[in-house]
């Protein structure tokens, strides 16, 4: 018994050395092993996954804050005028004496968050600067013309530029509108217009200001166009024309506000802002640049009482109460490159008084927006994105430079 319990356990024994050295010939390798491959891992439950921590970002280097693109917000509003007739301005209904009883921080209080948060506000100053009438030319219906003293308005509303070539430039001859030149230089506005252009600076960043009114154009703008071109190859960054010009009180642009906006867009401009039709008119996107072919009025102290146009049909009443302020964000590279242009349209009243004028513009909401709105859209050829309250504003889609 004993001896046959003995040969089973030496069976069993071999068996099992057998079977450890098949083992270590399958785990321990006769030479090093290869690298490793990263394991992956699948669940067999459709969970979700973990949400990934956010990595806290480095520091910017200087590189890094050289790629970035760069953006310069530039207001526009339609017509202002600093005055008003010589026969009216001792009267209490007189911007001068709004003025004086008001103060120069009432007449734009409305928009000082627009106008004090951009890069530049610009606006088209219709009427002349001077203490002196001597020059007047009392041929014209309406001569405006309005006290140094008043650019303070536009100092504490933080505007900073003007454009002058519009039709009262002239009301009181060559005399005003040196005059003019002279006081907004006093004043520290910067001015353009006629053959005189301005060139906004700012981090590195430079935009050309011209302006023409219509009846100098055959003659100035062929040199103008020479002066884009010539600016553009010295380094100029983007360049903004503004026109004076359009049918009085017309509903719709004419042929040669298309034309020479256009134009002066082939010739290298890159936005295009119109006035003189004292209403508003409609926008159009030519060769991936804006044109806005009218701001209407906006702060406008020539006229007490704002038009009533007879003759009109009844939509057309209130026509001259609504207006626009128009803001411009054009985008560059680090390397000065312009990129494209979003305008964003604020809707807005010239007074917050009908039919007699406060001098004091608002913004309006709701209703009131979407009238202002259908103005413009009625004399553009594509569809404007809309007005809502919530953006206070009609925000126009990115338009890329190329």
């Amino acid at each position: 018994m004993l001896s046959r319990f003995l040969a089973c356990l030496a069976v069993l024994l071999i068996l099992f050395s057998s079977a450890c050295a098949e083992v270590i010939r399958i785990v321990v390798p006769t030479s090093a092993p290869a690298a490793p491959e990263e394991e992956t891992e699948e669940d067999s439950l459709d969970l979700p996954a973990f949400p990934a921590f956010e990595a806290i970002p480095a520091p910017e280097t200087a590189e890094a804050a050289e790629t970035k693109e760069r953006t310069l917000l530039i207001t526009f509003t339609g017509d202002v005028t600093l005055g008003s007739e010589e026969a009216y301005r001792s009267r209490p209904s007189s911007f001068e004496s709004t003025q004086a009883r008001e103060g120069d921080s009432y007449f734009m209080a409305n928009f000082q968050d627009l106008f004090q948060n951009d890069d530049l506000t610009v606006i088209n100053l219709e009427g002349v600067i001077s203490d002196s009438p001597a020059g007047e030319n009392k041929k014209k219906e309406f001569r405006f013309r309005g006290s140094p003293s008043l650019l303070s308005i536009l100092k504490v509303s933080s505007i900073e530029a003007c454009n002058l070539s519009n039709n009262h430039m002239q009301d009181y001859g060559s005399a005003g509108y040196a005059s003019t030149m002279e006081e907004l230089d006093k004043a520290g506005i910067s001015h353009f217009g006629y053959r005189d252009s301005y060139i906004f600076e700012k981090d590195g960043l430079r935009v050309a200001f011209f302006g023409i009114v219509s009846p100098k154009i055959t003659s100035i703008l062929p040199d103008a166009k020479k002066e884009i071109a010539r600016l553009k190859e010295e380094g100029v960054n983007a360049v903004v024309f503004v026109f004076h010009m359009g049918t009085e009180y017309g509903k719709r642009r004419n042929d040669l506000q298309e034309r020479y906006a256009r134009d002066v867009i082939d010739a290298g401009a890159d936005l295009v802002i119109m006035h003189h039709p004292h209403v508003l008119q409609g926008m159009e996107i030519y060769k991936n640049r804006s044109i806005c072919y009218s701001l209407g009025n906006f702060c406008f102290g020539g006229n007490a009482r704002i038009k009533n146009r007879t003759g009109h049909d009844t939509e057309s009443t209130s026509e001259p109460l609504r207006t626009a302020v128009v803001q411009a964000a054009l985008t560059f590279s680090a390397e000065g490159k312009y990129l494209g242009q979003q305008l964003a349209i604020y809707p807005a009243h010239i007074s917050g008084t009908f039919p007699e004028s406060n001098f004091q513009p608002v913004r309006v909401y709701g209703e009131e927006a979407q009238d202002v709105m259908y103005l413009i859209q009625r004399d553009s050829d594509y569809t404007l994105n809309p007005y809502t309250d919530e953006a206070g504003c009609a925000l126009q889609d990115y338009i890329p430079a190329e």
